[in-house]
Parts: C-alpha cells; sequence; structure tokens
C-alpha cells in the first residue's frame, strides 16, 4: 500500500533529518482495519498558530538571530513561541534585555533560592551577548514562518510601569502579541512571607499590570495562572474561581507531570499514557472552563511528559521518541477545545525542540567577565533535531497550516496499551484527529503508543477514501530512543505515499495528507493612510496566507505575519524607511 516518494518534492526536507522508506511496512492483509472516522459537518474553529514553544535562551550563547538554529527550528512549524523564559526570566527586564541583580536579590529575600539561582544563571550570559532584545525575537518569529507571540510579564520584580511601556513598545514598533501571562507559574511563589500569599493575592496584585496593558491595547489577551494540574491540592485554584472581580481574558498553564525517575521507561509511558486521558481536555473542560467566565480562552505554553530536576535538565521520558508522541497526541487532544488558544512544550532549543552539542555558555560568560560583547552565531553549536522534535514537527506540520478542527473517532477494536504500571487498565494505542487545512490540503494526524504496527482504514463522512496519502511520520523499535549529534540510530522523519488501509508504525506519529481544494493567486492592492501601508487582497475565505517582503528579489523573503479566515488585508509600517520594498502572499 506504500510507494517511495520523492523527497525533492517535500517541504518538510528543509528539516534536514527527512529519510524516504527507512522503515518496512508489513503487509495489511491479515489484520483487522482500525477505522478512523472524521465527518466535515460541525468542524470546530482552529485557532491559528495553535501548537508551539516556549523560548528560553538566556542562560546560554545561543542569539535569536542564529541561522542555523533558526533553519532547524524552522521545519518545526511552531505557531507561536513565548518570550523572554520560564523561571530564569523572573528578574529580566525587557527594557534592558538583561537579568538584573538586584532582582536576583529581592527574589532570594523571598525565600526562592531555586528560582533566584536560575536567574543568577543568566546574569552573566547575556551581559556577554549584549542582552536578548524583543525586537530580536519578534524578527525570530517571523523567520519561523510567522509565528505568533507570547510574553511572559515579570510581574516578581518588574513593576507596571514596565508592563506598561512593553505593551506601548509592541504597538508603536508594530510586533503583534497574541497573549500576556501574568508572571511564570505564581503558584509556586505562594506563602506569608512570599510573593503571594494565594491565588487572590495573585489576582489582586496582577491587575495593575493587566490595567497597564489594556491602557495600550484594550483588546489585549491578558492570561492569569491556573495551577499545574500535577500538583496535589486546589488553594491556589479556589482562590482564583472564588476572585469575585474575574477581569481576565485568559487562563494559562503548565503541565509537567510527577513521573518516578527511578521507575522503568516500560512503567514511566504507562503513567503517562494515562495522564494523557484524565489531564488533557478533560482537565480543560471540567476543571478550567467549567470554573471560569464563559468568554474566557485558554493556553498551555509548558509542557512535557516528566517533570524536570529544577536546575534545567531533563527527566525521561522527556527527549525521547516517546515523548514527541505524547506531547503530539496531547495537543492533537485539546486542540478539539474551541476556548483553547494556543498549546505547546518547554522548549523551543533543548532536548524537547532542536538539541546542540555545545551550548558555549563559556564563551559569552568570558565576555561578560572580560568586559566585552561577543557574538555567538556561527560558532559550532552542534545543533540537530531530537526525537521529541521529530515527532512535534510531524503534527505541527499540520496543526499550524489548518483552520478547522472535523469530529474524529477512532474504533476500539485495536491493540491497546496499559495505563498503570500493573497492566490492568488499557487504552487503545491508536489516536487520530483530522483537521482542514488553510493551504488546499486535509489532513490525519493519528499517534501510535504500543509496539504493534497496526492498519488503519480512513473515512470521511462515512465513505472509505481512496485517494492517495502523502504520509510523513516518525517511527522506532525503541521508545525511548534519543537523538545524538553525530547521530546514531537518530528518529528521522520518513515520508511514502499509501492508500487505504494505511499500516501506522510502531510507536510513531504519523500525518496523512491529501489536496482538497487549490488555493488560487489572490488579487494584490495596496494602499496608504495615515503612514500605514494596507496590503489587501481578493480571494478565497478560509485559506491561510503568509504576508511576506524582501527588498532585493535576489534575497530571502522575510514573513511579516501569517492570516487566515476572513481576513483580506494586513497593515504595516516599513514601506517609507529603508530601500524599495516588494510584498507577496505565500501559502504555507
Amino acid at each position: 500500500m506504500r510507494k517511495p516518494t520523492n523527497p525533492y518534492t517535500l517541504a518538510t526536507a528543509a528539516l534536514g533529518c527527512l529519510a524516504v522508506g527507512l522503515w518496512i511496512p508489513v503487509s495489511v492483509s491479515a489484520q483487522t482495519n482500525v477505522v478512523v472516522a472524521f465527518t466535515t459537518t460541525n468542524s470546530t474553529p482552529l485557532n491559528l498558530g495553535f501548537a508551539g514553544f516556549t523560548t528560553e535562551l538566556l542562560a546560554t550563547g545561543t542569539e535569536y538571530g542564529d541561522t542555523n538554529m533558526q533553519q532547524l527550528a524552522a521545519g518545526l512549524s511552531p505557531g507561536w513561541l513565548l518570550y523572554p523564559a520560564g523561571t530564569t526570566g523572573d528578574a529580566f527586564d525587557w527594557s534592558s534585555g538583561v537579568t538584573r541583580q538586584s532582582w536576583i536579590n529581592v527574589i532570594l529575600a523571598n525565600g526562592n533560592t531555586n528560582a533566584a539561582t536560575l536567574c543568577q544563571d543568566t546574569y552573566l550570559p547575556l551581559l556577554g551577548k549584549g542582552g536578548v532584545w524583543f525586537t530580536n525575537f519578534a524578527s525570530l518569529a517571523g523567520n519561523l514562518g510567522g509565528a505568533k507571540i507570547i510574553v511572559c510579564v515579570n510581574g516578581f520584580t518588574a513593576d507596571t510601569n514596565s508592563a506598561g511601556a512593553m505593551a506601548a513598545f509592541a504597538a508603536s514598533n508594530h510586533i503583534s502579541v497574541a497573549a500576556w501571562e501574568l508572571c511564570n507559574e505564581p503558584y509556586l511563589f505562594k506563602g506569608a512571607s512570599n510573593f503571594f500569599a494565594d491565588g487572590a493575592d495573585y489576582a489582586t496584585k496582577m491587575k495593575p499590570f493587566r490595567d497597564a496593558i489594556k491602557a495600550v491595547d484594550a483588546n489585549a489577551v491578558v492570561a492569569v495562572f491556573f495551577t499545574d494540574p500535577a500538583i496535589a491540592g486546589n488553594a491556589w485554584d479556589n482562590a482564583l474561581i472564588n476572585y469575585t472581580n474575574k477581569y481576565w481574558d485568559a487562563v494559562v498553564y503548565h503541565y509537567y507531570p510527577h513521573i518516578p525517575t527511578n521507575a522503568s521507561f516500560a512503567d514511566q509511558m504507562a503513567l503517562d499514557n494515562g495522564l494523557l486521558i484524565s489531564n488533557s481536555a478533560p482537565y480543560v473542560i471540567n476543571h478550567l472552563v467549567a470554573n471560569n467566565n464563559t468568554n474566557v480562552q485558554y493556553l498551555l505554553t509548558e509542557m512535557n511528559p516528566n517533570l524536570g530536576n529544577g536546575g534545567g535538565a531533563q527527566n525521561p521520558p522527556t527527549s525521547s521518541l516517546y515523548a514527541g508522541i505524547w506531547v503530539s497526541e496531547y495537543v492533537l487532544r485539546v486542540s478539539s477545545i474551541p476556548q483553547m488558544l494556543f498549546a505547546g512544550s518547554y522548549q523551543l532549543v533543548n532536548g524537547s525542540g532542536v538539541d546542540q552539542t555545545n551550548q558555549f555558555r563559556s564563551a559569552v560568560t568570558t565576555a561578560a567577565n572580560k568586559g566585552y560583547v561577543t557574538n555567538t552565531v556561527g560558532l559550532p553549536f552542534g545543533y540537530f533535531l531530537s526525537a521529541q522534535g521529530t515527532g512535534e514537527a510531524v503534527a505541527y506540520w499540520a496543526i499550524n497550516r489548518s483552520t478547522a478542527v472535523y469530529p474524529t473517532t477512532i474504533g476500539t477494536n485495536g491493540p491497546t496499551v496499559p495505563i498503570d504500571t500493573n497492566g490492568i487498565t488499557t487504552t487503545p494505542a491508536i489516536y487520530a484527529q483530522a483537521y482542514q487545512g488553510g493551504n488546499g490540503q486535509r489532513y490525519v494526524v493519528l499517534t501510535n503508543k504500543g509496539s504493534n504496527a497496526v492498519p488503519v482504514q480512513i473515512t470521511q463522512d462515512g465513505v472509505a477514501l481512496t485517494n492517495q496519502f502523502l504520509e510523513t511520520f516518525v517511527t522506532g523499535s525503541d521508545p525511548s530512543a534519543v537523538n545524538s549529534n553525530p547521530p546514531s540510530n537518530n528518529v528521522v522523519i520518513q515520508a511514502m505515499t499509501v492508500t487505504n488501509p494505511v499500516m501506522i508504525p510502531e510507536y510513531s506519529v504519523v500525518r496523512l495528507e491529501w489536496t482538497v481544494f487549490t488555493v488560487p493567486p489572490p488579487r494584490l492592492a495596496l494602499t496608504v493612510s495615515n503612514t500605514t501601508q494596507n496590503l489587501g487582497w481578493a480571494g478565497l475565505t478560509n485559506v491561510v496566507y503568509n504576508v511576506q517582503s524582501i527588498s532585493s528579489l535576489l534575497g530571502s523573503w522575510t514573513t511579516l505575519g501569517r492570516v487566515a479566515g476572513t481576513v483580506t488585508n494586513f497593515g504595516f509600517t516599513n514601506w517609507n524607511s529603508g530601500p524599495q520594498q516588494f510584498y507577496r502572499l505565500a501559502v504555507p
């Protein structure tokens, strides 16, 4: 049922690790097909750029403008990126691009030793590379396909003037911010002598930050933090649930299951399999949606299949092939929730995304100690796509090019996997979700959490599809496999042409796609009013376009933004600065 595909024709070849025909399928004739059925009626709109990554580069030598990193990161198809960081940003000053020592001291005085240590680790690297700047981060987002930007506001050590000034800076520099988080994981900073007494105190203290942002942009989406569902107790959330003035537009959460690090990998997978069921869509619907105002939206901006060690290092299964399956399936599961805006993992440049053999921390700390600034772009960081990242790349390609989620069901006659360590309770190994792409494609993304290949029959509106699919996938016999550089049996992205029924390989993330309509070239028109240039077009609605510009047709196109749905115009202000500009719309 499979035919090799010429890799030259695949857009995913930019990943640099595309391989064809490495997995040899077995015959499907002797096995019962699992039916994956979707209907094209009653679809749910999907927020454009749904899946993405937190980006935390404050403590390393990596720069936002590193083109080698960008080349691999673009292959992850990130729909959003978060600035500036997680915990390492708690003493970060966006206006200077560096960490303030006096702010680290404030964190330490509140008794948060671990957070202070992580922030201290950023102090010299940021000085040595001349800071990390919001404008450079915006350029990174543009170079990665017009990824949306989420900002985590430092409400620990900065003040409301800083938040308002950042919102004003974003507006004046035409940097669109999709959402603003108020502090990072504030529930870890609660207590009588800490930053927040409880969730209610946090909400009260964050209200002026929200107001400062809204004073600049009344339409800004401002989010408060609910607790990580892996943390026992509901005191923080209950305080927010009972808060009288629920002023927030959105709720953000992080999710790191507390999986025993001394358990076998098989037991770790079993526990994570169970949490995929209980703490994905059911958690959002039954806990978050049920306890907030009806107009509130939701973001998941950090997750991995296990909690890290607190110092930046990850614990298994994170970074493995199974981690790519787990994260991808979690994102698939929550993508069908209408109120969900974004979901993604931690983080872009580590074992969950683009990994590296050398962070060149010493290069930037040495520069700081000797009083100069160094440019690390071009140093041999040894970037490579992690095993987890390969799975995410397969799934996010479809999710972030789609505009709608189709109701999808999976037959229960296939193999199962355990969801507890004694193997008594199980769940189907196969999960699937269908999407309508804004680029004329239709997608079905599947995960296989088990050790058996499974034949799957794809049906649309009750009819088995007879067309060919382009199948892009990652798979391996060892779910604990991690990638390395130089490569040693690395997990790689493969592609083949297939027809129904499709054999879904063991331990895999699979994307099936086929063309359902052709997006015609739009008719462009350019107008200028009040110093703003408006690029308008006439064409199809419910399609996705990248708005791109270039000053020389011999150069590379820069993505100014990504639009979808009924949007038929895009405003920007670079038309009268610098050299002549050319513009185009490109279908991603």
